[in-house]
């Protein structure tokens, strides 16, 4: 292994669309609540979170979820409200 290759060991470069695999816990912030879709998601980067659970009040919280399901390919996926970590505002 070069010097390089251990410089470099364990370094990755942040992407807009991030994946995730179902049963992960996350933290995100709750973007937005969509009136026409009825659709309460986050967005991390340009990959979309849409809750199957949560009220609208959570929109601008942080909160801790669970990945229901996700598609890599739409970059679209589902998520569980676990339990509100932050009630900020952004």
């Amino acid at each position: 292994m070069s010097i390089l290759d251990m410089f470099l060991a364990g370094a990755t470069f942040r992407t807009t669309t991030p994946s995730f695999e179902a049963g992960e816990e996350i933290e995100v912030y709750v973007t937005d609540y969509d009136d026409a879709e009825g659709d309460l998601y986050a967005l991390v980067g340009e990959t979309r979170l849409s809750f199957v659970d949560g009220s609208r009040n959570l929109v601008g919280c942080r909160v801790l979820a669970r990945v229901e399901s996700f598609d890599d390919d739409a970059h679209r996926g589902t998520v569980a409200h676990l339990e509100t970590l932050d009630r900020g505002s952004f």
